[in-house]
């Protein structure tokens, strides 16, 4: 049943505009001044459940595949302290391919469903990082979300490109699909 006024389409529209703002609770790295590798902050262990439980267990299966398949050239997890405002901030990306042949580092955020919080995540966050502390000027970038499920009418920030491999070098946000 829909309110008088609003269109079938109306709660449709108002999820495709929300998947253009950022989350509430999400910090995007603004004018970042300096990055680099960092050892893991002194964090507490949270114990997760439900889809978040789910998630997280994909996403340990993911990183022992693609650590086993692309080698010392894929960072799983890395931490990375950063400067911005003059604040030092900490982020971890869930992977990062380096193509050195190429110049290039691919940065995979890894989610059980696609969602338009890895864009945000990838291009918010943590390029902006990655910017400071691997020059443009010197290396290209690329952006991939490992998902188990795609669903094509998930909004999204920008339109997106499914791969077959998450290793190609292609200038849209990829999504490659990885079931265990």
């Amino acid at each position: 049943m829909s309110r008088p006024g609003c269109s079938k389409r109306e709660p449709e529209r108002m999820s495709e505009l929300r998947a253009l703002q950022p989350p509430a609770d999400f910090r995007s790295a603004d004018r970042v001044e300096w990055a680099r590798f960092c050892n893991p902050p002194p964090l507490e262990r949270k114990r997760y459940t439900g889809n978040r439980r789910l998630g997280v267990a994909y996403e340990a299966k993911a990183q022992a595949h693609f650590s086993a398949r692309y080698g010392c050239r894929y960072l799983a997890n890395p931490w990375m302290l950063y400067s911005t405002g003059g604040r030092q901030r900490w982020c971890q990306p869930d992977g990062l391919l380096f193509n050195p042949k190429a110049g290039a580092i691919t940065i995979f955020e890894m989610k059980y469903q696609h969602t338009a919080l890895a864009w945000w995540q990838v291009m918010r966050l943590y390029l902006p990082v990655l910017k400071a502390a691997f020059p443009p000027e010197l290396w290209r970038y690329h952006f991939c979300e490992i998902v188990k499920w795609f669903d094509v009418a998930t909004p999204f920030p920008v339109p997106v490109s499914l791969a077959a491999q998450p290793e190609a070098l292609r200038d849209v946000f990829t999504v490659h699909i990885w079931t265990p």
